[in-house]
């Protein structure tokens, strides 16, 4: 799961936080009109006070809180603005919580799309080199890399490698816009300059710490 999506899944907890008692807490504190706008309260109580966001910074910079200002509007209250508030941020929740599952999709289709993309790699690179993935991994292990072992098996070459993992990539980057996975515009940018990149993995040994993993023999982007 990504750090985006981390972040939502925070924030619906924070949201619930909120409906749990935070909303009191906050109408009720005295505090700076800029934590009322981190914590997303300051548009929505304006609205409900009849008042402009700019006049309720005001009054609360004069050391007013958001309970004060409620109880000197007419007709109001801090009781109602609370209700205002609650029903405001049950709203959010339930939008979150409705695109929660697109996104969860989303995301496990794009982590499927990368191992998937890794594998087709690995594939493309053995069925060139003529090697099982167990003996090409052992020699990216020995500290060789994937250019020293192309050029090192007989009728192959670094050249001839790095067009078999060009073409795999292309592959796997169409099947993945056909899939809807990605944009055509996503592929269009992990297109740019694949060859260059293609070429300095090749040529670059595999990281230690992936020593029991087939190695990601294109580096970060896989769809």
């Amino acid at each position: 799961m990504n750090r985006r999506l981390k972040k939502k899944l925070l924030l619906g907890v924070a949201i619930v936080a909120v409906l749990a008692g935070g909303t009191t807490a906050v109408v009720m504190a005295a505090q700076p009109a800029a934590h009322h706008r981190r914590s997303g309260t300051l548009a929505t109580a304006a609205g409900y006070l009849g008042l402009s966001p700019a006049q309720l910074r005001r009054e609360l910079k004069s050391g007013k809180s958001l309970a004060d200002v409620a109880n000197a509007t007419s007709g109001k209250s801090s009781a109602s603005l609370i209700e205002a508030l609650e029903a405001a941020q049950k709203q959010k929740l339930a939008a979150a919580a409705a695109a929660l599952p697109s996104r969860i999709t989303a995301e496990v289709d794009r982590l499927r799309g990368r191992a998937s993309g890794r594998i087709q790699t690995v594939h493309a690179a053995t069925s060139y080199l003529g090697l099982s993935a167990i003996q090409l991994r052992a020699e990216l292990r020995s500290g060789k890399t994937l250019a020293q072992i192309a050029d090192a098996t007989s009728g192959k070459s670094q050249a001839g490698l790095v067009e078999a993992l060009v073409a795999a990539r292309k592959a796997t980057i169409a099947a993945s816009v056909k899939a809807g996975t990605i944009t055509q515009a996503q592929a269009n940018a992990l297109l740019r300059n694949l060859v260059s990149r293609v070429t300095a993995r090749v040529e670059r040994a595999a990281p230690k710490r992936r020593a029991r993993k087939h190695p990601s023999l294109l580096g970060a982007g896989a769809p």
